[in-house]
């Protein structure tokens, strides 16, 4: 009786492991599609990321791409610029002018900001030296990429804005000039 008693305990037990090991399975299963799902989603906003990022500096005829690595926890720009006869690109942005350091912050501000749903931004300076033709081109591109999605951008800058263009959805305010 005793035995028999142990016998239904011990395949009671080997019941519940056996449930117990179904659901492991399950939970690894779905962790590893997961996974799987995560890697693939990394590789494509990697690859949207740098394909945005090109598409911005293609308005003023330069090409570059956006390196991230998850495993080191890196991201770094590459531009290569049109003048620039020896086909290399320039991997550091220090390697770059004020001005197309700048421009390039500002595409890859852009390229982020069309992978993010945010309902405002605000640029502090943004066109700091750049000179009067690319700082033409980065109001235009953001002017034409905030009335395309929408946002609303905020551009704080010491330079003349009488460029932008006018639309019933922009609103320019210009602060007189400091007193000297």
């Amino acid at each position: 009786m005793l035995f028999e008693k142990k016998e239904r305990k011990i395949s009671r037990k080997q019941q519940t492991y056996k449930a117990f090991r179904e659901k492991l399975e399950a939970c690894e299963n779905a962790v590893h599609l997961r996974w799987s799902k995560f890697q693939r989603n990394a590789t494509l906003l990697k690859r949207q990321l740098t394909w945005q990022f090109n598409g911005h500096l293609k308005k003023k005829g330069i090409s570059g791409q956006i390196r991230v690595s998850y495993e080191e926890q890196t991201l770094s720009l590459e531009v290569k610029m049109p003048q620039d006869a020896s086909n290399n690109s320039v991997r550091d942005t220090r390697g770059l002018s004020g001005g197309e350091r700048s421009f390039s912050t500002l595409c890859f501000a852009l390229a982020l900001h069309e992978m993010t749903e945010a309902l405002f931004c605000a640029m502090d300076e943004f066109d700091v030296f750049m000179d009067a033709v690319s700082r033409k081109i980065s109001l235009d591109a953001i002017v034409d990429f905030a009335l395309a999605h929408g946002s609303q951008w905020i551009f704080i800058t010491p330079h003349d804005i009488s460029m932008v263009k006018h639309d019933e959805r922009i609103k320019k305010q210009q602060m007189a000039a400091p007193r000297g």
